[in-house]
């Protein structure tokens, strides 16, 4: 009996998450002069007290792990890089352009399973455990590349941790737009996408240390003792995604949310109009290709994102020009050559921060504008090369802008088709798969390592792919605009036609 009196109760507290909360209390006007001063708002105070737990518990769980694996990825590219400079070219005898195969074999694996990978990915029941198994598959093969042997088995590993490593770049921003609203999406893909970079700061770092402390112990290199610490801090991180990573909403509840948590996830998506994900039918495929090919989100996604990865190598080159500088007289230790380019990393960290927490305060297109501008500025100043040595630093600097581009462009994408999931899943798979075709032979014909550091071939097409990276996305915008303009004047017709329909109705009736 006494249960049953504190059921009404009971059941008020839980429901009223439900009701009260973003999606009914509007965020307050501010202005455009005053905008900024909000970056830092993660957790509005007109969220409801259990939306603003859920999220908070997002954060926690689904942000960090995404994140803390998206830092391993690029650990794990960048010291390939690092290896490369530190000993191995040498120990394996590399020549040619073996060092550009490299990338090469790493992604046609990356793009012949990417969109595979998203379509497995968008299904609510495989969600969940897919992406932590990838990831423990790819830090044990992450171990085997301690005993690498030559370019051949350099050649297999990279193809298979291309294939391996296909969910955490797009996957993870396909996860993250199925949680997190629009106006909360933006400033936590920046922080997503940072840690990529940060990955890239801390291989050099890391190779560094293993060069200068573990060169010749247990008779190996330090480049090899390089993959056997990446290894072991990559396995069990990613044994842990069994346990942090939730998957889809529809995937059911993560054990870290309680149920009315849950279902305010669920709604908070629902009123956003973003589509639940739901099993893959065959019978659906030639439904789905149609929608999605015959609406021009695809076609500029695509190739706004492919002229993007295109218009972006900034480290590596850097580490070349220096390595080159060591060679012509210059005192640059291996310990500097890879520390030094870390620093283009940490413009890349403060510059996406900042650009990416200003999203949802001023337009897109002003944001995109300046990051393709100071990019421009630093990739005409190498394409010029010769130039003070001060002046080829801050270039290269500049480049580091970049990593700015893809927490804003993949996020617009999946707002722009947040009502159709499987959609979605397709665009996000092609953008990386075109974007990874093209990049399998662009680097060896266009910034082959025979050529370097001057690439003069490289850096005049990079001024051309980074000029059709911002054009692309002015015309995604101004379709945009062309969309809800439509939509709104569609709107205000019926609702007038409606309107004349009741007049109508109340005439008769008198």
């Amino acid at each position: 009996m006494t249960s049953q009196a504190q059921a009404p109760e009971n059941e008020a507290t839980t429901v009223e998450p439900l009701v009260i909360g973003s999606t009914v209390n509007a965020a307050p006007v501010r202005s455009a002069w005053t905008a900024w001063m909000y970056v830092l708002d993660w957790y509005p105070n007109h969220y409801s007290r259990e939306e603003r737990k859920m999220l908070k518990k997002l954060d926690f769980f689904l942000l960090s792990f995404c994140s803390i694996m998206f830092f391993l990825k690029y650990l794990d590219q960048s010291n390939i890089n690092n290896a490369y400079v530190s000993g191995m070219k040498e120990d394996l005898q590399l020549n040619g352009n073996q060092y550009s195969l490299f990338s090469t074999f790493y992604n046609v694996g990356y793009l012949v399973f990417q969109i595979p990978s998203m379509l497995i990915l968008s299904r609510p029941g495989y969600a969940r455990w897919f992406v932590p198994t990838c990831e423990v598959l790819w830090g044990i093969l992450t171990f085997g590349q301690s005993r690498l042997s030559g370019a051949s088995t350099i050649y297999a590993t990279r193809f298979l941790l291309g294939v391996l490593e296909t969910p955490v770049a797009s996957g993870s921003l396909y996860i993250l737009s199925s949680w997190y609203r629009p106006d909360e999406l933006f400033k936590r893909a920046g922080v997503w996408y940072v840690s990529n970079n940060i990955g890239t700061m801390f291989g050099g770092y890391l190779q560094a240390a293993a060069y200068t402390n573990l060169n010749g112990v247990a008779g190996m290199a330090g480049w090899r003792w390089l993959f056997i610490i990446d290894g072991a801090i990559t396995v069990p991180i990613a044994l842990m995604g069994y346990f942090m990573f939730p998957g889809l909403p529809s995937s059911g509840k993560p054990y870290w949310l309680t149920p009315e948590q849950h279902a305010i996830a669920r709604k908070r998506m629902e009123d956003e109009g973003v589509e639940v994900s739901k099993k893959f039918e065959k019978a659906t495929v030639k439904a789905m290709l149609k929608r999605t090919l015959t609406h021009w989100h695809f076609y500029v996604a695509v190739l706004c994102y492919t002229f993007f990865l295109s218009s972006q190598y900034p480290n590596g080159q850097m580490a070349i020009w220096l390595k080159a500088q060591a060679r012509a007289g210059y005192s640059w230790t291996i310990p500097q050559i890879n520390t030094i380019p870390t620093a283009v990393s940490a413009v890349s960290v403060i510059s996406c921060l900042i650009a990416t927490s200003l999203c949802m305060l001023y337009p897109l297109w002003a944001i995109m504008s300046v990051i393709q501008a100071v990019t421009m500025f630093g990739i005409v100043c190498l394409l010029a090369w010769y130039i003070p040595d001060w002046l080829k630093f801050i270039a290269y600097f500049c480049t580091g802008f970049t990593a700015a581009v893809t927490p804003i462009l993949v996020p617009w994408v999946n707002i722009l088709m947040k009502d159709d999931a499987q959609a979605r899943a397709l665009t996000s798979g092609a953008m990386l798969t075109f974007g990874w075709a093209i990049n399998a032979f662009y680097p060896i014909a266009v910034f082959p390592i025979i050529e370097g550091p001057q690439w003069t071939k490289g850096y005049a097409v990079e001024v051309v792919f980074v000029f059709m990276v911002w054009f692309l996305f002015m015309l995604g915008q101004y379709l945009q605009r062309r969309e809800i303009q439509k939509a709104e004047l569609t709107h205000r017709m019926d609702d007038e036609e409606a309107k004349a329909d009741i007049d109508v109705q109340v005439e008769t009736e008198r």
